[in-house]
């Protein structure tokens, strides 16, 4: 199975080659990094790759944490996706950093790139699993780690298909850091020794807390065109469907309190259009943010960037794609700026967030538009206090623990 995956690879790399070192030629980050011409980023002590946004988001907590311990670490980061890749561009700025797209996973590409980037350890995120530099690496004698390991069900079920050449790729692995006991478990499907195997938990419930200040908040709050002693509801991450659900939740809550306010953050800001359409139909007020708003109530955001602040400034907030089927976006945004966060069932993306958020009472999810306007309602009378998260558990902390492991590993290396 492996040497037909081996034999495809090299297919597309011949396929996309022409057009890829043209592009390469004139310029593209891109293709330069599909290509493997990354000379001159090496030597590294480790080559650290992500696949997305989120995991990008989340090993930049392992990098921060290993730059603390040791500064002197030369690492080398990968993305797949351009959005990846320029929130690692954002993130990773130091002169410790080289960075560039992830290769073709094809046997020449692979060795091009390794022989560019010379990591004395790999360390993938998540699920990527890519046989020929896996294959690679191990023959070099470099030390392949896979942190904030998972594996779906789904993804279970297909691999099951190729056991044995799955498992004899797995077992070339150093070390595996897992997610979950069921993530531990499929992997162990496939013969992975127990003594490689470190159940950790997920580091993305390591991101660093915000700084929070009173008069921080008040900033943010003027600058959005809140009043300064509203209590402000921010609704981040919001999809089609839900920007009425809100609105007619808050009008029912605005019979009854006066000083509220509420700041709608569309998911995707081409919606702005869309939503200011409905706000002028149904004759509501609106201000947009940045932007003077004559005392409204209601604020529309219609840029990228700004949520993390102003969750900063809400009193709660409720995070989208839950109550419609989309299956939820980041709601630990908003707890890890300290603020209570509501959000509706459907969570099949962040299911153990909902968990660790409930079970925290940092939150609560509500079923429907009438559990909402109770939960807001409670809050807004002062008859539901949530906790707020003011501390990372270092001692439990996955992400400590996985990179107290590359530091040690990589002395004896």
């Amino acid at each position: 199975m492996l040497g037909l995956y081996k034999f495809a690879a090299r297919l597309i790399h011949m396929s996309c080659y022409p057009y890829g070192r043209i592009q390469a030629d004139r310029g593209s980050l891109l293709w330069k990094g599909r290509l493997g011409l990354t000379a001159g980023s090496g030597p590294n002590d480790i080559w650290l790759h992500a696949a997305s946004v989120g995991e990008v988001r989340v090993i930049s907590y392992l990098v921060d944490f290993l730059l603390h311990e040791e500064p002197s670490l030369r690492i080398h980061i990968t993305a797949m996706t351009k959005a990846g890749f320029a929130m690692a561009l954002k993130l990773f700025t130091q002169d410790n950093f080289s960075l560039s797209y992830f290769p073709f996973d094809s046997p020449a590409i692979v060795r091009r790139t390794l022989d560019a980037v010379k990591p004395r350890m790999l360390v993938l995120a998540e699920t990527e699993i890519w046989p020929n530099l896996i294959t690679e690496a191990a023959d070099r004698k470099i030390p392949v780690l896979l942190v904030n390991a998972r594996m779906s069900e789904k993804a279970f079920g297909k691999y099951k298909l190729i056991r044995r050449s799955l498992g004899k790729l797995l077992r070339t692995y150093d070390h595996f850091f897992f997610k979950t006991d069921g993530d531990a478990e499929r992997y162990k499907y496939f013969g992975i020794e127990s003594e490689r195997v470190s159940l950790a938990g997920d580091m993305k419930f390591d991101a660093p807390l915000l700084e929070r200040s009173e008069g921080r908040r008040r900033q943010i709050r003027e600058r959005a065109g809140i009043p300064a002693d509203a209590l402000v509801i921010v609704a981040g991450s919001t999809r089609p469907g839900e920007e009425a659900i809100l609105l007619d939740v808050f009008d029912r809550l605005g019979r009854e309190k006066e000083d509220l306010a509420l700041v709608i953050a569309p998911r995707h800001v081409e919606r702005f259009d869309e939503i200011a359409g409905n706000l002028r139909e149904r004759g509501i007020a609106f201000g947009v943010y940045g932007e003077p708003n004559g005392g409204a109530k209601v604020v529309l955001v219609d840029r990228v960037g700004v949520l993390n602040d102003l969750y900063l400034a809400a009193d709660v907030s409720f995070v989208g794609g839950t109550l419609v089927d989309i299956g939820g976006h980041n709601i630990l945004e908003p707890v890890w700026a300290g603020c209570p966060v509501l959000f509706g069932p459907s969570l099949d993306n962040v299911r153990d967030a909902a968990q660790y958020i409930t079970e925290s009472n940092y939150g609560a999810m509500v079923a429907d538009a009438d559990e909402l306007y109770l939960r807001l309602k409670n809050v807004a009378d002062g008859d539901t206090i949530y906790s707020v998260k003011e501390s990372i558990d270092t001692g439990h902390s996955p992400t400590v623990m996985a990179g107290r492991y590359i530091l040690e590993r990589l002395k004896n290396a």
